[in-house]
């Protein structure tokens, strides 16, 4: 059976989703946009995520947290819908951009916790309600997790247009995945993928490239990855594979049209982990519109991604 309890965490509240029989744990807090702090699967962390509350007030590097109204980052900060001009403020410090969005900050409250024998389902949800200058439209967000016993965590994330226009959103996931000391020690197996051209401020070019080095599985090595994939869009589900000593994971996503068509690779300068980030754009999306969701009044979209533990043969 599936339990949920919580505790403080400094000034924030923890909830732990975990299985009273399987290795299977999760911890979340809702008031830092759901951010998922630990995902155990056969007794093994999988994330490397926030140890302390500080560490998640500080948010640096964006840790397991949701990213609205965009991912990745916004060229200059800037962009014009419907004929106006809106300026984000620019958190992308070196590259003088705006960076995933708002979501990451902003509280969601819990309004579900469904347990079972083999299966937990917990929402979360929180509304916008333009306040901000930058992105003057309404929205409610929409978190859902569920565990499946004994080793799978599926994430799925939604959006409603509340406002009387239409907006421009969207979604994307920053989980950091650590299966060894280092993530050189990984080995890595994408799907078919092509490489989204950057320029030196990490903005689009227009131009793709085939990308196959890790279209069978290796190790990661002294490879340094900061790379937005598109992915084939003929395809309902995407898998990456990651082993490491920990053991063996298949990150999952949903692609194809309105759903999570993009993947950005990272490999952190700290060299310790691996984020596979499912997005539902490109990079910069707002102004380049590639794969951007234009929500018609109380249009509701959605995408799911996942992580499977991979038993050894």
């Amino acid at each position: 059976m599936f339990t949920i309890h919580s505790d403080d965490f400094g000034a924030f509240k923890r909830y732990t989703l975990s299985h009273e029989t399987h290795p299977l744990r999760r911890t979340f807090v809702p008031e830092r946009g759901g951010c998922m702090l630990s995902l155990q699967m056969e007794g093994q962390e999988l994330l490397d995520g926030y140890q302390t509350p500080i560490e998640l007030d500080l948010n640096n590097w964006g840790k397991s947290g949701f990213l609205y109204p965009f991912p990745n980052r916004l060229r200059d900060g800037r962009f014009t819908w419907n004929g106006t001009t809106y300026q984000f403020p620019l958190n992308d410090t070196t590259h003088q951009n705006a960076l995933h969005g708002f979501g990451m900050q902003r509280p969601l409250e819990l309004v579900e916790a469904d347990m079972h024998a083999q299966h937990a389902v917990v929402r979360m949800e929180g509304q916008y309600t333009g306040d901000l200058p930058y992105y003057p439209w309404p929205f409610t967000f929409f978190l859902t997790y569920r565990l499946f016993a004994p080793g799978q965590c599926w994430v799925e994330m939604g959006v409603r247009n509340d406002g009387d226009t239409s907006i421009p959103i969207g979604l994307g996931w920053h989980p950091y995945f650590q299966l060894a000391d280092t993530a050189a020690e990984c080995e890595l197996c994408l799907p078919p993928v092509d490489m989204v051209g950057i320029d030196a401020r990490m903005i689009p070019t227009g131009k793709r490239y085939p990308f196959t080095d890790f279209a069978e599985s290796k190790k990661i090595g002294a490879t340094i990855l900061d790379n937005c994939f598109a992915l084939a869009g003929t395809h309902a589900e995407v898998s990456v594979l990651l082993k490491g000593t920990k053991g063996s994971i298949r990150y999952w996503q949903e692609s194809g049209a309105g759903q999570f068509s993009f993947l950005q690779v990272f490999t952190p300068p700290y060299g310790t982990s691996i984020a596979l980030e499912p997005m539902t754009c490109n990079v910069d999306a707002f102004n380049n519109k590639e794969g951007l969701w234009v929500l018609a009044p109380g249009q509701f979209a959605q995408a799911k991604a996942g992580v499977q533990w991979v038993a050894e043969v």
